[in-house]
């Protein structure tokens, strides 16, 4: 390194000292700036947090590995654990789209409630709900969190008003809930039919004795779909609303538009100071 660029590089005692010269500005522009974020928060609409936990959903026969750990008991159990796992792996996948919009899109109250669902009191509202539309802002707005370490997850949404905001995610959890069962219930009775179909068709023993045991997995797959119960995701917290909005929040607003100012106020006294120097 050359004697020249040693001495051109600025070391700590300079960067305080250029910021003690630029005292003036940083404040200026600091005040400036909180004054801005004062505006920006009595402005904004106020949101709260909904949220509501759910877990995949047990199904008749499991936990039972006590009772069944040999032979067929343990494959059947295991291969309800995977069914579970598998329809919440759908309600993760579907819980934001198109299909479950559709259905939320004719609401009459969701589509009133998203009239008031804008960051200021002036901002125009959207207009033109489609099941696309509404898809796109299920994508942004609910989120699925996963709870560290546990298959459980936070359905969360935020929204001016906090009724409305526990009924949009009990709404989207009830609603991909029953797509799910409905599907899980079309495909069974069809697979029921196919395999009443081959057991007229076949004389052969054992292939009706397979042919059984696959029937009677799918009609106790049947009586599963039939419960009036949670079939993809059990709630393990029901939807509860925060005691006070959480946006817009002052302890992120503040600093973020502080620090901006004062970074531009360094920044103008540095241009300041060059044309000076020229």
């Amino acid at each position: 390194m050359s004697l020249d660029a040693a001495l051109s590089e600025k070391t700590l005692f300079d960067v305080v000292r250029d910021v003690w010269r630029a005292k003036f500005y940083l404040l200026f522009f600091g005040f400036i700036f909180a004054g801005m974020a004062f505006a920006f928060i009595t402005m904004a609409n106020q949101f709260y947090r909904a949220e509501m936990i759910i877990a995949p959903a047990n199904h008749m026969g499991q936990g039972m590995q006590g009772a069944s750990l040999i032979g067929e008991g343990s494959i059947r159990i295991r291969h309800e654990d995977l069914q579970s796992t598998a329809a919440f792996v759908r309600f993760e996948s579907i819980y934001n789209g198109v299909s479950v919009a559709s259905i939320l899109v004719k609401d009459k109250e969701i589509l009133a409630a998203l009239a008031f669902d804008r960051a200021f009191e002036f901002s125009k509202a959207k207009t033109g709900w489609s099941a696309e539309v509404f898809s796109e802002y299920l994508k942004k707005r609910v989120k699925l969190e996963p709870i560290s370490g546990t298959p459980l997850r936070k359905l969360i949404y935020l929204h001016p008003d906090p009724k409305f905001a526990a009924y949009m995610i009990g709404r989207v959890h009830s609603i991909t809930d029953e797509i799910i069962r409905a599907r899980i219930s079309l495909e069974t009775n069809e697979r029921i039919r196919y395999l009443n179909n081959q057991m007229i068709a076949t004389n052969n023993p054992d292939h009706r004795r397979s042919l059984v045991g696959l029937l009677m997995e799918q009609e106790r797959l049947r009586m599963m779909v039939s419960l009036d119960q949670p079939y993809a995701a059990n709630i393990i917290e029901p939807q509860s609303v925060s005691s006070r909005p959480r946006w817009p929040d002052p302890y992120v607003i503040y600093p973020v538009f502080i620090f901006a100012g004062l970074f531009l106020g360094f920044l103008i006294f540095g241009f300041v100071r060059h044309g000076r120097n020229e």
